[in-house]
């Protein structure tokens, strides 16, 4: 919930089909503008008048690399950490029909394949989570005139017409086609065949990787047959989804690089990319492991909800005696401190990148490494069954 039309609508829409008892909302307070309290106060008001419970959590951007990405990366793992507390299994989304059409279009410009000019799906499953537009074919004009006629008030970001950002210079560009004959039904059509090739592809994509790729708690071993990605979809789709599912990122590595590290592998060598290390292993296989390195510690303390758990890595929910000040983080050389890692079956670099428990600078539990005081750790979603649902 923004506060702006969509969200607004999607919300009193949800209201008059679902039991305002069984919906929760959420805000995502980026902090970028100090508007941004008032649209949160007008989400907070109309969700208490519906009967809604609404959550409030703060993302504060780190200054490094492009805002929006980051932003959209940020509140995808804030939205997925608040499911999972909430124990919630399905989110709506309020994109529309112009939000398809402007995603279309900014795709278009970055030359991107089936993946991108696919656009959104009404309905798909990411990291677990059942994902709904029920929007997606309605106008965005049309929202706001229903929203009139409830008299429902809704804010209007700003930002939404500044020509810096490439979905306004999308939404200008589209003004501009329509003049030339690429109307919104033509690109539609078009949305539609690149989904059904795009479903086709994922679907053997699938087939392959239960083949040829088997999962070991968070590592990936790939059988020689899945390394060789110069001919066919499939083994790149695959081992592209491998680097995004072990590296707990949401975009996928450049094909150049792919090809690269692949190859290094393939001869002998241990190569890192993507925050993962890939390594050789015997008959030409390979294992795809994290990189200990490249993990964020996490803290607990006491204004974090009361849940079973901890969410980590964006794999991994541990679950034990909780308490404030715990911390969470990569195992690292503490492994030391696990007399019985080795009755893990588990490789020491594979351990290393596991995940932990500690009370201050005190190791408290390493459950993959053979110390578990009562904590576990397990994989929230599976490779095979995650990587290659239809996702956004």
């Amino acid at each position: 919930m923004s506060g702006g039309g969509d969200s607004i609508a999607l919300m009193h829409l949800a209201a008059q089909v679902r039991h305002p008892r069984k919906l929760r909302a959420i805000t995502i307070n980026h902090g970028l503008r100090p508007e941004a309290k008032d649209e949160i106060a007008l989400v907070a008001q109309q969700a208490g008048q519906l009967g809604i419970a609404h959550d409030v959590v703060d993302w504060a951007w780190d200054g490094k690399g492009n805002l929006q990405a980051a932003a959209r990366a940020g509140r995808w793992a804030a939205l997925r950490e608040w499911a999972l507390m909430h124990n919630l299994r399905e989110v709506w989304l309020g994109h529309t029909e112009d939000d398809q059409v402007e995603t279309v279009l900014m795709r278009l410009a970055r030359g991107s394949g089936i993946d991108g000019l696919r656009a959104m799906y009404p309905m798909t499953t990411r990291d677990g989570l059942r994902i709904l537009r029920p929007l997606l074919g309605c106008a965005r004009s049309d929202l706001r005139e229903w929203l009139t006629d409830q008299k429902v008030t809704w804010c209007d970001d700003p930002s939404n017409d500044d020509p810096r950002f490439d979905r306004v210079r999308a939404r200008q560009m589209f003004t501009q086609l329509e003049e030339l004959g690429l109307t919104r039904k033509r690109l539609l059509q078009t949305i539609d065949h690149m989904q059904a090739a795009h479903i086709s592809l994922q679907t053997a994509a699938l087939a392959f990787a239960k083949q040829h790729v088997r999962q070991d708690a968070g590592d990936l071993l790939f059988a020689s047959a899945a390394l060789d990605l110069e001919k066919a979809d499939a083994p790149r789709r695959v081992m592209a989804a491998g680097f995004a599912w072990v590296g707990s990122r949401t975009y996928r590595p450049r094909f150049e690089q792919l090809l690269d590290i692949v190859a290094q592998a393939r001869k002998g060598a241990t190569v890192t990319l993507g925050g993962c290390i890939i390594t050789p292993e015997n008959g030409g296989a390979v294992r795809l492991m994290r990189e200990a390195a490249a993990t964020v510690p996490t803290m607990r303390d006491n204004k974090t909800p009361e849940t079973t758990g901890v969410f980590w890595d964006q794999r991994w929910f541990l679950e034990g005696p909780l308490q404030d000040g715990l911390s969470f983080k990569a195992l690292g050389n503490a492994i030391k401190d696990c007399p019985d890692w080795r009755d893990s079956g588990m490789p020491r670099a594979s351990l290393l990148a596991s995940p932990s428990v500690w009370q201050s600078d005190v190791l408290v539990a390493a459950p993959l490494a053979g110390l578990s005081n009562g904590w576990s750790a397990r994989i929230v979603a599976d490779f095979h069954s995650t990587a290659f649902a239809i996702e956004d």
